[in-house]
This record gives structure tokens, sequence and C-alpha cells, in this order.
């Protein structure tokens, strides 16, 4: 069902005559607002942006949709890991065995 609303909200946005479109550009400026505003903050990767977000949740849905729910939070994380700004001492944590 996830997967599906995704799909039908990203064709929405993409076609100018669809009942959904103006909705859905709304939501659209909306997650660049909330994207803009993580990057500031620190919370996300300076060169993440608001459509990187919106395809990797249609692909969490789909993920949940397709693979055993294990399966579908370890990629998940996976994912949001790769989104997170990255600190010099995530390297020295890594290399001495998670001792810091």
């Amino acid at each position: 069902m996830g997967a599906i609303l995704a799909a039908l909200l990203a064709e929405g946005l993409d076609d100018d005559a669809s009942e959904l479109h103006a909705s859905c550009l709304r939501l659209a400026d909306v997650g660049e607002r909330f994207v803009t505003r993580a990057r500031e903050s620190g919370a996300l990767r300076p060169d993440a942006t608001g459509a990187d977000i919106t395809v990797l949740t249609t692909a969490a849905a789909s993920l949940h949709e397709h693979l055993s729910p294990t399966a579908a939070d370890r990629l998940i994380t996976l994912s949001l890991a790769g989104l997170a700004p990255r600190h010099p001492s995530d390297d020295v944590q890594a290399h001495h065995g998670g001792r810091r």
C-alpha cells in the first residue's frame, strides 16, 4: 500500500493534469523546507536533496512490502546512516574498535 501511494504522489508531481498535482507540489515544497532546515542544523548531509528523501521514502515503503521486517529495517538503517554527516571522530572510533 505504501509503495502504491508513493507512486501515485510521484506521478501527481510530474503530471500537471493530475488531480493530485497541486497537493504534490505543496508536499514537495514542505519536504524541501524540511531538508533545508535539516542540512542547516547539521542533521543531514549538505548534498542530500528533497528529491533524495522522497525516493528513499518510496523505497522504504516498498522494502516493507516486499521483504521481511528485519531485512527492510536493516536496509533502511544503512540508508539513514549514509545520510548522516560524517565526523572525523567516526573514523577514530571505528579504527579503535569503538573506543574513544
